[in-house]
């Protein structure tokens, strides 16, 4: 019988080459091309797309330029029917044609990395064939020199294995960045990101895509393309391999098999892409809820509003967590079934596969020692080819599963993808004489025939015709919703316009540069002070760069000149949560100073600020000749104004010219007093009496409406401003070492072991013991084979796949149920610790203390969300990781110890302890390294949260193209630091791989050798050699599964220092929130001194 190795060097073997090359090329043909066909069906089995140059499947004839708002926005349109894989299909081909250089060539060695890993297997496979043959025929010399060259090729194997996980991780980035620009570029232009949260409405939590989607998505797609990529490498080597020394036959067989598990999984199939989507959905609300907490944390500790705010994210993380239960279900019950066909029965398959030919034909071993110890050689080669054609092809079949599973996440990306780009160019070019609506470019303000109406389609002005010059000034007046804030929402392109004509300097889509807004509670921008004084500019856009000397000049006109002291000049500040709102509205007057516009819209911009303080502001407004369009509710102002404008919300309004005593009246006269009167109309003229009776001789210039205020001031005691204010007490824990965080730890996830928790626990070590001696029995039942086969004893043979059948069903249950506990072990402790942590988080405004009084800045949103989802999905894994090894390491060394003594348990533990010691001096800091990456995405995550609370201020300043910078400068952070950790991981995933998986097979091998040397008995007797065939076998089995149990262990190590990351950035934030539960009284009292003023905040 001829060595399946060495067969194409022979003569013989040419001769067989020779005689089936028509055969094999057929075979091969028909093998490749159907498999080609079947994995291309499962992509590419819906319809095609539409123009992919627009990237968003919809064509030009669906668009409604001029469609009325109240036709267009029912608060929610229905979400985009879902077309299969045809989301997919679209971010593919943009990947492709988006990737560039970089792309091209991280998949072009992919490739090549793929095709050297099979390669690399493949001569694996022959080599470990000769050492089985090599310790069967006690060849020590020839053992070595194989054992060398098995050495090194598991070295490079390693090297391979690790680069092309680098590869995929870094494919995966540069996935992660062409899609994320791609949104960005859409996202950002002409205010698509206001528009997509507050008028469209389709789109709930955009930035959940964005930060969470995105990066899942690009992280599936890459491991999908490296998989794929080497079950198709390994198919065409493996099937010529096998077409080359066996029949075509097997091949069919083996794809007739894959195939038919395939369609029944297809059938039975749950539909994951739909349940992922939902998933995702049901988190971005959930994260949402946090988001807006930590946003609204003044606000909401100052009304009290713990228990509503508790109400709501409990009643959104129970709706997470019932879906979550749905989908670990599906995911259990269709596990079993597809572990059944696709690994355990199939493996049984593969037995078959294996053995017949020896059997029967040209492999069955001759009747010498030599005959049968090749047999041995071929039968260890052919069941890795066999075993890797099954891989490979049943890789192939459950793509379509995973593509259904990517799917959930692409139609959530494309949607985004498609409404930011219609958003975005609708009414990119305004000036449409021709149409009842429309803009042009004048150097004055005209509104005429404008009628405003709501994203929800309340109108809110009808017909409204007023003209502001420059150097007039117009004041509107009117009760809360009236509109006169939503009239400059149409003005500045955040609403659309429905009729009527505007004229405006600029036609771009924001208010322009030389229309500026400035709001009650003005946009602080994170940044340096500068950057918040020439906001929504970037440095490398202004025109006269902002100098030191003009910073002061400017925080000096608003008496903010401390800050410059208080605050290191390039240090970039969240600004939101540092100053007050008086602050904040001063800041936004140096930033009115510094643009010096033509217009200026003034909305309620001095409410928190002093008397004098509003008087110097406008009487500087006034001397940089700004015309101020001023919306207020105090009649003080109307002295500063040329012009009243008062809305009542009906829509119907009037304008009072001071200049001439005229009035302009809607049809139907805000003055008319009629019996069908609206409570808002009589509002409207209420406040309207208060503006127009309002004297020339306003609180500003009468020393009567002064006197008060006078007397107030000359009562109270002189600042002296060397006295040094006291220091602001700052939330401090002491911080705990790592041990006594995780004891803490597990006393929350598993208080004591009769819980519900505790009870999985035990469920999760029953069912890893019973998955320990089923595999023992495997081990047993693979010796038994080889034996039966050297002894050509047929019968017995079918008796075992019998036995086979019934292990695999075992199988079947037990993995996906371990599988399955272990995910609602990690549901059940995410439950637990975000409960533990929300009772003392809204609990005495804790969650206020931690964001604005802790000495450091914590992001508890990330913590409480994203960061406690990971930690305990990796900690249920390294939990259940213990289990199983520990319980393989104490099944398997009893049993090695009766196969080699106590010599091969000694080898076998001190291997252990010295590559756990090698690991270990080797390791990076992955826990800082890990913490560090989490940190990066939270922020990633918190400014498009940011922008998402304020777009519309950003919108009105037209900061777009600011955030977007700021943004991506995060973004870009988190990617290099991304890449660094994936290159750390390269490193010592190479020593980790090698160590921990393929040197403990070599371990094996000379433990074979061995037991062979010492194995006493008549060698010559076909019986002997049957016994010492089954030994060697079962011998290999235990030994690799006591090593993969050691590997366990070995890897486990850097598993928990990954963990530590995590670990200490959630019990970091319990002990803040514990800090915050003082044993004092819950009230603390601050005494604050503002300008003569003291007031006491209670907190």
């Amino acid at each position: 019988m001829p060595s399946l190795q060495s067969l194409p060097l022979t003569e013989h073997g040419r001769g067989i080459l020779s005689s089936r090359r028509k055969t094999i090329l057929l075979a091969s043909g028909i093998l490749v091309a159907g498999g080609t066909a079947a994995y291309l069906k499962s992509r590419f089995s819906s319809k095609k797309p539409d123009a992919f140059g627009h990237y968003n499947g919809l064509g030009d004839s669906e668009r409604k330029p001029d469609k009325a708002v109240a036709n267009r926005s029912n608060i929610k349109k229905a979400n985009q029917k879902k077309g299969g894989l045809k989301s997919l299909q679209v971010l593919a081909a943009i990947l492709l044609s988006e990737m560039g250089k970089m792309g091209a060539r991280d998949l072009l060695a992919l490739v090549g990395i793929v095709v050297l890993r099979t390669a690399l297997s493949n001569r694996l496979a022959k080599v470990q064939g000769f050492l089985f043959r090599a310790a069967f025929l006690r060849r020590v010399p020839l053992f070595f020199q194989l054992i060398s060259e098995n050495i090194l090729l598991c070295f490079l194997l390693s090297t391979m294995h690790s680069t092309s996980k680098y590869i995929t991780g870094t494919l995966s980035l540069q996935f992660r960045k062409i899609v994320t620009k791609l949104i960005h570029t859409r996202y950002f232009e002409n205010m698509a990101y206001y528009k997509i949260s507050h008028v469209d409405g389709r789109i709930t939590h955009p930035e959940q895509r964005l930060a969470s989607d995105v990066p899942r998505f690009c992280s599936e797609l890459s491991e999908l393309v490296q998989d794929d990529l080497t079950a198709v490498t390994d198919g065409l080597l493996y099937t010529w391999r096998l077409c080359s020394y066996a029949s075509p036959k097997y091949v069919f067989w083996i794809l007739a098999y894959v195939l038919g598990a395939g369609t029944m999984m297809r059938n039975f199939s749950p539909a994951f892409g739909k349940l992922m989507s939902k998933e995702q959905q049901l988190e971005g609300e959930y994260r949402q809820l946090h988001s807006r907490l930590r946003t609204h944390a003044e606000s909401i500790a100052f009304y009290g509003g713990e228990n509503k705010e508790e109400s709501h994210i409990q009643q959104k993380f129970k709706a997470l967590t019932r879906h979550m239960r749905v989908v670990l279900h599906d995911h259990w019950w269709f596990g079993m079934i597809q572990d059944f066909l696709l690994k355990y029965l199939g493996a049984t398959v593969a037995v078959i596969l294996i053995i017949e030919p020896f059997f029967a034909g040209n492999l069955k071993p001759d009747t010498s020692t030599l005959g049968r110890a090749k047999m041995l050689s071929n039968l260890r080669y052919h069941t890795s080819v066999i075993i890797s054609l099954f891989q490979s092809l049943g890789t192939l079949s459950i793509s379509s599963r995973r593509l259904n599973r990517l799917s959930g996440y692409a139609d959530r990306i494309h949607e985004l993808m498609v409404i930011s780009r219609e958003l975005s160019i609708e009414d990119k070019s305004p000036q449409r004489n021709g149409s009842r609506n429309y803009f042009s470019e004048a150097n004055y303000i005209e509104f005429s025939g404008v009628k405003v109406v709501t994203p929800t389609g309340n109108v809110l002005v009808e017909n409204l015709t007023l003209k502001v010059e420059p150097g007039s000034n117009l004041l509107i007046t009117g009760p809360n919703g009236s509109g006169k804030s939503s009239l400059f929402r149409v003005l500045g392109g955040l609403w659309p316009l429905v009729s009527g004509h505007i004229a405006k300097p600029g036609v771009g889509s924001d208010l322009n540069k030389e229309i500026f807004y400035v709001p009650q509670r003005p946009y602080t921008a994170v940044g340096t002070l500068r950057d918040q004084l020439i906001y929504p500019l970037t440095s490398d856009q202004e025109v006269e760069p902002l100098t030191h000397g003009g910073m002061v000049e400017l925080l000096k006109n608003v008496d903010l000149e401390y800050l410059l002291d208080r605050y290191p000049p390039e240090k970039e500040i969240n600004w939101g949560d540092e100053l007050s709102l008086g602050e904040q509205q001063r800041l936004g007057m140096a930033r009115l100073f510094y643009h010096k516009p033509k217009f200026a819209i003034l909305d309620e911009c001095t409410s928190a600020v002093t008397t004098d303080m509003e008087e110097r502001f406008c009487a500087k407004v006034r001397a940089m000749g700004t015309s101020c369009i001023t919306i207020s509710h105090r009649p003080a102002l109307v002295a500063f104004h040329d012009v009243v404008l008062s809305l009542d919300g009906e829509g119907e309004w009037r304008v009072h010219d001071k200049r001439d005593g005229s009035s302009v009246v809607t049809k139907s006269g805000i003055n008319m007093i009629k019996s069908s009167e609206t409570d808002r109309q009589s509002d409207a003229m209420a406040v309207e009496q208060a503006f127009v009776t309002a004297k020339k001789d306003s609180a500003f210039s009468n020393p009567k409406a002064q006197s008060y205020v006078s007397e107030v001031i000359a009562a109270s005691p002189i600042a002296d401003h060397n006295v040094p204010l006291p220091v602001f007490p700052q939330l401090k824990s002491a911080p705990r070492i790592l041990p006594l965080r995780v004891a803490d730890m597990f006393k929350v996830l598993v208080p004591t072991v009769f819980d519900k928790q505790g009870a999985q626990l035990l469920a999760v070590a029953f069912l890893v013991v019973s998955r320990t001696w089923i595999s023992d029995r495997i081990a047993s039942l693979n010796g038994t084979t080889v034996k039966y086969v050297l002894e050509q004893d047929k019968a017995s043979f079918v008796r075992l796949i019998g036995v086979s059948v019934l292990q695999s069903a075992a199988s079947s249950f037990i993995a996906p149920s371990i599988r399955h506990l272990t995910a609602r072990l990690a549901l059940g402790w995410r439950i637990r610790m975000t409960q533990h942590l929300l009772k003392s988080y809204l609990r005495k405004n804790s969650f206020y203390k931690v964001f604005n009084m802790s000495s450091k800045s914590i992001d508890a949103d990330q913590r409480i969300t994203h960061d406690l989802e990971k930690l305990t999905t990796d900690l249920s894994g390294l939990v259940t990781g213990m289990v199983k090894p520990s319980v393989d390491i104490l099944w398997f060394t009893w049993r090695m110890k009766a196969l080699t003594g106590q010599r091969g348990v000694a080898i076998l533990y001190a291997y252990m302890l010295l590559g756990l010691g090698f690991l270990r001096s080797v390791t990076p800091e992955f826990g800082d390294l890990t913490s560090r990456e989490q940190q990066l995405e939270g922020t990633f995550r918190f400014m498009h949260e940011r922008l998402r609370a304020h777009a519309e201020s950003v919108a009105f300043f037209g900061g777009g193209a600011r955030e977007k910078a700021m943004i991506e400068s995060r973004f870009r952070e988190l990617l290099e630091h991304s890449l660094l950790l994936l290159k750390k991981k390269w490193l010592f995933g190479i020593l980790d791989d090698f160590v921990t998986k393929q040197l403990p097979h070599n371990v094996t091998w000379g433990l074979s050798l061995l037991y062979a040397m010492e194995h006493k008995g008549d060698r010559a007797l076909v019986s002997t050699q049957g016994e010492l065939a089954h030994a060697l076998r079962f011998l290999a089995s235990v030994v690799s599964q006591s090593f993969l149990a050691f590997g366990d262990i070995l890897e486990l190590h850097r598993k928990f220092v990954e963990l530590s990351g995590g670990i200490n950035r959630i019990f970091e934030l319990e002990e803040l929130l514990d800090a915050a539960q003082p044993g004092t009284p819950s009230l603390f009292f601050f005494l604050v001194t503002w300008q003569g003023c003291r007031s006491v905040f209670i907190v």
